[in-house]
């Protein structure tokens, strides 16, 4: 397939035949939504306005090469390098998850229940999106990241710099946790939550691309992370501090019984805007 003119009309019915056998019509238009305002700056009604404006062979050589990986599978976001989370821009790449709307919820009920000048850590933070949209809208407070690839805090540091925050990082491993000279008023994390036996219900871009390590839990042992991550928090939440979990729909009550019996306080289940059971909340 090729472009047989140099115009934004027709590259875009280029990206649409190119991607109309791998993806629904629907998300092909939002993914050249995306990818017209990040390569043009064009929105969807500049894009009609413009449709006979030529473009650059420049110009067309990147839309040739953002087609190329997207008929390979690989997600959009990484094709970019970048994703939009909470209002703002994150770098992402293989070594950190794409950041996925129902986490924005958690971060916004994390704001609203918390005051402005209280820590906050993320564990297993990815990209960085939870600490830094908190660190962002609360100015006041310490943020700290921990995970346990470095790969994946190098890209908290991008996205720290690039949204003008301070978060400080910390390589460990959650399931063999040290203690840390820190308290927090915030724990938080988005731990990895799918079982090895739901690979077959998750579209190969997500298994292809996306980093197995931050997605996948043993079958056997559900809720591992949140027992480990419970213990932490424990140890290290000032008085009347709150921990957050974003969890498998079909492990809420295993989680609340978790922290039950480590006597955590008001455990809630909350459900996301798609009326799955998303976050669990507690306090000590």
């Amino acid at each position: 397939m090729f472009v047989k003119e140099n115009s934004l009309g027709a590259i875009e019915e280029y990206m649409k035949q190119g991607l109309a056998s791998l993806y629904p019509e629907r998300e092909v238009e939002a993914m050249l939504k995306v990818l017209f305002m990040q390569l043009t700056g064009y929105n969807t009604i500049d894009r009609r306005i413009n449709s006979k404006q030529t473009l650059s062979e420049s110009e067309l050589l990147k839309f040739r090469s953002v087609l190329k990986e997207l008929e390979l599978g690989r997600p959009l976001q990484y094709v970019l390098g970048e994703t939009e989370f909470y209002g703002l821009n994150f770098k992402v790449n293989e070594h950190v998850l794409i950041p996925r709307p129902e986490t924005e919820e958690l971060v916004d009920l994390i704001l609203n229940e918390n005051k402005s000048n209280e820590s906050l850590v993320d564990i297993g933070s990815g990209s960085g999106c939870i600490s830094i949209s908190y660190a962002l809208n609360n100015r006041e407070s310490n943020c700290y990241a921990i995970d346990v690839d470095s790969n994946a805090l190098k890209v908290v540091g991008l996205n720290a710099k690039q949204n003008s925050v301070n978060i400080e990082m910390i390589e460990m491993d959650i399931l063999n946790w040290s203690e840390l000279p820190q308290k927090f008023d915030v724990v938080v994390s988005n731990p990895p939550y799918v079982l090895e036996t739901e690979k077959s219900e998750m579209n190969s871009n997500v298994l292809d691309f996306e980093p197995s390590l931050a997605l996948f839990v043993g079958n056997e042992e559900p809720i591992i992370f949140y027992e480990h991550i419970a213990d932490f928090a424990l140890k290290h939440l000032n008085e009347a501090g709150k921990l957050y979990f974003e969890i498998n729909e079909k492990y809420g009550l295993e989680v609340m019984d978790c922290l039950k019996i480590r006597n955590f306080k008001d455990i809630r289940i909350i459900k996301d805007l798609s009326g799955k059971d998303r976050i669990v909340a507690a306090h000590v």
